[in-house]
């Protein structure tokens, strides 16, 4: 249990511990004094084991006890920092009357904490060797957030939950005896609170409030909250429940002392998991450039994956690279309930998302997961996506292939109708295929037919509508009467157009070959610029030009 730290001063340790969890009976040294360790007081040593600064635990030890009073003056010549013990009713006067003198100081631990749990608090409070900043405990001390969970609720007097800003489930306490009802047990079951109106209200209320609130209508069951903050920045909340009896101030005041100690767990917990996260995106980064490492360093033993893009807007009243990360964060937190090897990383106007997947994992609920993603931009980051999702593979040498995929379908849907946000690229494969084929044909003029060329130039110049009325022809499998239909002109006009275009641009409808590739070109190059008449009152578009209508 021993611990060594970065010297946060005794009165630090007392703040970030609330009064709820700890109070002090005597200081005679002050409460600036450098805190080292903490450790278990044995005074059955000889020496014993103080050292300058340490906090010592007497478990197990009466206020009054007659080892403990005789051993005060050893330990305030040890310099140690402070002993900390339960009292338990007992009277407090003589061993402050002793400590006094001896010049330590001490600290009353609330009775109903158990002995790990004021483990784990000072070990958050404290901050342990292999800190990257003064006060952020290492991953090895950061704690457990249940145990946490469990001493707040000992201290709080009802059941306990912990939840990032995600509104996932981070930690719940389960100490025997403290009522709980089923909107509890399912969230804590699905790790995640229930996405409706009522409840993202709560929160919003939650997220402003600058302490606890009181929540009397979301459940059988009424709730005291408070958000968890490092300075402004929100780190998450955590909730307690109520019983029979309502939860009085003393519960609110332990519920607001367990934030701040909440706090240090959730910083902690959240730089690991940002270096974390930003490894595995570099990783990812290099994978989707074609250059895959290893499958263990990104988590992924074996099995199925697929390629996630989502495509930032051009135009946002936030700059790219903030809004960038903002968006990475979101796809992260919401990929990870899926899978919690999942990768993200932002690259340019695109972000990616590597996630494995189950073998017996619906592609549906992929699909699910990039609209969540994409509704929930919408709602807290007031920005629309669109998403494109790649075919899934087997091979990290098929990643690359998956991302390609996801590429062209954000193409499609920047080119497609205007509410469609999602599609992979199963749904979007014909059209994928076809504008993958028009940038070919555009920048090879070698696989361009010369009749083509010649007939949307003509067009283009006298203002006939040759190349339209052939697509059509063709799109209609030479049904003359539909595509005149299509056209809104008579039959008769469209034979003599159709004949024209054999005898002007030496098109031979015979050649089966001819037909298909004549159909593929206009396809490519007239396609859905094409218009009627009625539509543009008395003009129409061949390819990027706008000509007079004429026969």
């Amino acid at each position: 249990m021993t611990n060594h730290c970065a010297h946060p001063s005794l009165a630090r340790i007392l703040g970030l511990l609330g009064t709820s969890a700890a109070r002090l009976l005597t200081a005679p040294a002050g409460c600036d004094i450098p805190v080292t360790e903490h450790t278990v007081l044995d005074v059955t040593e000889d020496e014993g084991p103080a050292r300058a600064g340490a906090v010592l635990l007497a478990v197990g030890m009466r206020p009054d006890a007659e080892a403990l009073l005789d051993a005060l003056p050893a330990l305030g010549r040890a310099r140690v920092a402070a002993i900390a013990l339960k009292t338990r009713g007992a009277d407090t006067g003589p061993l402050v009357q002793a400590a006094t003198a001896a010049g330590v100081a001490v600290l009353a631990v609330a009775d109903v904490i158990p002995w790990r749990h004021v483990d784990a608090l000072l070990a958050a409070a404290a901050g342990n060797a292999g800190q990257d900043g003064p006060g952020f405990p290492s991953a090895g001390a950061v704690g457990d957030l249940f145990g946490l969970a469990n001493a707040v609720a000992a201290m709080v007097g009802g059941a306990i939950t912990v939840e990032d800003p995600q509104q996932r489930v981070l930690a719940y306490s389960n100490l025997p005896g403290q009522p709980i009802d089923d909107p509890r047990r399912d969230t804590i079951l699905g790790r995640q609170v229930p996405r409706d109106d009522n409840y993202q209200r709560i929160y919003r209320r939650l997220w402003r409030a600058p302490g606890v609130i009181r929540i009397g209508d979301a459940a059988p069951l009424p709730r005291i909250a408070v958000a968890v903050r490092a300075g402004t920045e929100l780190l998450g909340s955590i909730w307690a429940v109520e019983s029979d009896i309502p939860l009085g101030p003393e519960a609110e005041q332990a519920l607001a002392d367990a934030a701040a100690v909440a706090a240090l767990h959730l910083l902690r917990l959240r730089r690991a998991t940002e270096l974390e996260r930003r490894a595995r995106g570099e990783l990812l980064r290099s994978l989707l450039a074609g250059r895959p490492p290893s499958a263990a360093r990104l988590g992924i033993e074996s099995g199925l994956m697929t390629v996630l893009a989502f495509e930032l807007p051009s135009a946002s009243g936030t700059p790219v690279g903030v809004l960038g990360l903002q968006v990475a964060d979101l796809v992260t937190a919401c990929a990870e309930t899926l899978a919690s090897a999942a990768s993200c990383v932002v690259d340019g106007q695109v972000v990616y998302a590597l996630l494995p997947l189950a073998e017996d994992m619906p592609r549906t609920r992929v699909a699910a997961l990039a609209e969540t993603v994409v509704s929930r931009c919408q709602e807290s980051l007031h920005t629309r996506l669109r998403a494109g999702l790649g075919s899934t593979v087997a091979d990290f040498a098929d990643v690359p292939r998956s991302r390609q995929e996801a590429d062209r379908v954000l193409a499609v849907l920047a080119t497609g109708p205007r509410g469609t946000r999602v599609a992979s690229i199963e749904d979007v494969r014909c059209q994928a295929i076809l504008q993958e084929l028009q940038e070919t044909v555009a920048g090879n003029p070698r696989i361009q037919l010369a009749s083509v060329t010649a007939m949307l130039r003509h067009d283009a110049e006298k203002g006939t509508r040759y190349a339209e009325t052939l697509l059509a022809y063709l799109d209609a499998f030479g049904d003359t009467t539909v595509a005149a239909d299509r056209l809104h002109i008579h039959q008769n006009t469209f034979r003599y157009r159709v004949r024209r275009v054999g005898e002007l641009f030496g098109v031979d409808l015979g050649d089966a070959d001819q037909r298909l590739v004549l159909w593929l070109q206009l396809r490519l190059t007239v396609g859905e610029g094409r218009a009627t008449t009625a539509a543009d009152g008395g003009r129409h578009v061949v390819g990027a030009h706008q000509v007079p209508c004429r026969d």
